[in-house]
């Protein structure tokens, strides 16, 4: 795929990285109140209702073709619905900056997979170097947590439920790319319908939300949650999958540490080591390397 893109591209981008980066911040500040059922299946009938309105207001109908659905629902679940869940309930056990940081594996593994079923995404040994070498910043990341953490009994589960949902997120871009070749918008909201309705009765057996207290902060950073990371997100990146390809989508999740950490720093008063610039400094000369391979090749 060539690599002479538009500045849309990196717009959107820039886009994924912001809103993503920052939803952990959000994510973080309402865990000790709202139980992460609720919060992913909140955020995620949000985002479907943004979808379904955007839909209507182009005068389009809301999509009834079963392919659409089969489709979008196994990816809406794979790539929305599991690792919502997941991040909701990790964050409650790391830092914001550290579950923001985690997502920079997904480049790896679209790397490889888009190799074996995009035969315009191959993949070159200087390319693998560079993941890989971004891949030593996760690394530096997940010693540093493990030494230095809150000594949480959950910690590490907490960082491996972060590893499955990014692979849940690269895999789910990988389908996207594979099979999804008309109405992005319509699929959008199969995806978050799908993933809404798997997890409401889990939240209501589990969790009781009718009986939660949501407070001001509560009610605007679900609507945050809802409307930008989840609905329109989601919607911008099925959309840029498609015209961009899987591999230069997934390198969003390499700026979305910069935004996590900075927010966690900024709003929440975590930490900032040296090895956080240290992990950060990797993932960034990682992503360079790949980039600037793949450019040469184009």
């Amino acid at each position: 795929m060539s690599e002479n893109r538009p500045l849309s591209h990196y717009l959107y981008l820039l886009f994924l990285s912001t809103v993503w980066g920052t939803s952990f911040l959000f994510i973080k500040m309402i865990s000790p109140t709202v139980p992460p059922l609720t919060i992913a299946a909140t955020r995620i009938t949000i985002g479907a209702i943004v979808i379904a309105t955007i839909v209507l207001l182009k005068g389009k109908k809301l999509p009834s073709h079963s392919s659409i659905w089969i489709k979008g629902s196994l990816i809406g679940i794979i790539g929305t619905g599991i690792p919502f869940v997941l991040i909701s309930w990790a964050v409650q056990y790391i830092n914001s900056g550290t579950a923001a940081i985690t997502m920079s594996i997904i480049p790896l593994s679209v790397f490889i997979m888009a190799h074996f079923i995009h035969p315009d995404e191959k993949m070159s040994w200087m390319g693998l170097f560079g993941i890989l070498f971004g891949i030593c910043g996760i690394v530096v990341l997940f010693y540093d947590t493990l030494m230095s953490g809150t000594g949480h009994d959950l910690e590490t589960y907490a960082l491996i439920a972060m590893l499955i949902s990014a692979f849940g997120y690269a895999l789910a871009n990988i389908l996207i790319r594979k099979y999804v070749k008309t109405d992005p918008i319509n699929t959008t909201f199969v995806m978050l319908t799908t993933s809404a309705l798997l997890i409401w009765p889990l939240a209501a057996s589990f969790e009781q939300p009718l009986t939660i207290n949501f407070g001001v902060n509560e009610i605007i950073s679900l609507s945050y949650l809802g409307i930008l990371p989840t609905g329109l997100a989601t919607m911008v990146l099925v959309i840029f999958t498609q015209k961009a390809g899987s591999t230069f989508v997934s390198y969003n999740t390499y700026f979305i540490p910069i935004f996590g950490v900075i927010a966690g720093y900024l709003f929440l008063d975590e930490s900032l080591k040296q090895t956080t610039f240290l992990s950060i400094l990797f993932i960034i000369i990682g992503i360079y390397i790949a980039q600037k391979q793949k450019k040469r090749q184009a």
